[in-house]
């Protein structure tokens, strides 16, 4: 499954990949509000405050191919 996470207020995209919360490996990005901190909670296009309530998660499942 993949998770994209936009700023609530701009649109800007501050993350896209496989869903955090499901990552078996590579933990370095252990939750979303880490990845918020890169930011410093502000996003750079528009200033405005991050936090879980600002940003708009979305997450998808993976397409089946249809045989």
């Amino acid at each position: 499954m993949s998770e994209k996470i936009n700023c609530g207020h701009c649109g800007m995209m501050l993350y896209h990949g496989e869903e955090i919360a499901r990552r078996l490996y590579m933990r370095a990005i252990p939750s979303e509000e880490t990845v918020l901190g890169f930011y410093g909670n502000a996003c750079p296009r528009c200033k405005g405050a991050l936090s879980l309530e600002t940003v708009k998660v979305e997450i998808k499942g993976r397409r089946t191919h249809a045989r």
